[in-house]
């Protein structure tokens, strides 16, 4: 059948599953790195008794990265209203994710620039602080961008993979042990990621998107800018200001 103009109609070709097994490995790394330190012990029963939002940080965490690929596959199912009723859902777990995120980094930097601090997070608590930023700014884009597929679906990776370094150093320190470099490797490594959904593109023949031409270099830069900084006075305040919200946020803890 043509159309008005005398031209075939153009046909809708469901979209591509590129994207969708993207965000299965995001979410897979996601639990892999967490079921080493907390998914594991927890469902074993021998993770040690801490506070409720370690544990809402947790599982909101869980559900997040649950919903990351179902959300990616009702879009490639073009399920959309269903996708658009589960957003908000992923908002309130997002909130979660970086309201107990910034509660507990809070309370243990808090904790380690005390007497005997733990050298842990005082390396890398001003990285993982980054990821969170990483993981809202980006995710807070992505709903901005919503009624701009493209746009959308890209700065969801982005969120995605800045809030996965936590998985990460956990993957590479059970594997070669907690040493700078694993730390360092481990913080970095989501970054792979963004240049997979780079080559993804280019493999679709499409130049390079501005969102991910903006978003590589923004990630890459604020994990290598949180790491360089520790031993500055820089990262001393940045360090004291985590703190600071580990004693203001202490009664929720």
């Amino acid at each position: 059948m043509e159309a008005r103009d005398g031209t075939a109609p153009r046909v809708e070709r469901p979209p591509r599953g590129e994207f969708f097994g993207l965000t299965l490995m995001i979410s897979a790394t996601a639990y892999l790195g967490f079921s080493l330190t907390y998914f594991g012990p927890v469902l074993t029963g021998a993770y040690p008794d801490v506070s409720p939002a370690v544990h809402v940080h947790g599982w909101s965490f869980f559900l997040w990265y649950a919903l990351l690929p179902a959300q990616a596959g009702l879009v490639r199912a073009r399920k959309l209203a269903a996708h658009r009723v589960l957003g908000y859902a992923s908002v309130l777990l997002a909130t979660l994710m970086v309201f107990t995120g910034v509660l507990v980094l809070g309370t243990q930097m808090d904790r380690a620039l005390g007497p005997g601090g733990n050298g842990f997070w005082l390396f890398l608590g001003p990285a993982v602080f980054a990821s969170l930023l990483l993981f809202a700014g980006f995710y807070g884009a992505a709903i901005w961008a919503r009624n701009r597929p493209a746009e959308h679906k890209r700065h969801i990776v982005l969120a995605s993979a800045g809030g996965l370094g936590a998985a990460t150093f956990r993957i590479l320190g059970s594997a070669f042990g907690f040493a700078t470099w694993a730390q360092v490797a481990g913080v970095l490594a989501p970054n792979l990621f963004l240049i997979a959904a780079i080559l993804i593109d280019r493999r679709r023949g499409r130049t390079l998107h501005p969102v991910l031409r903006m978003g590589l270099p923004v990630s890459v830069l604020a994990t290598v800018v949180a790491l360089l900084i520790v031993p500055t006075a820089a990262g001393r305040w940045v360090s004291e200001f985590l703190a600071l919200f580990g004693r203001v946020l202490a009664p929720l803890y």
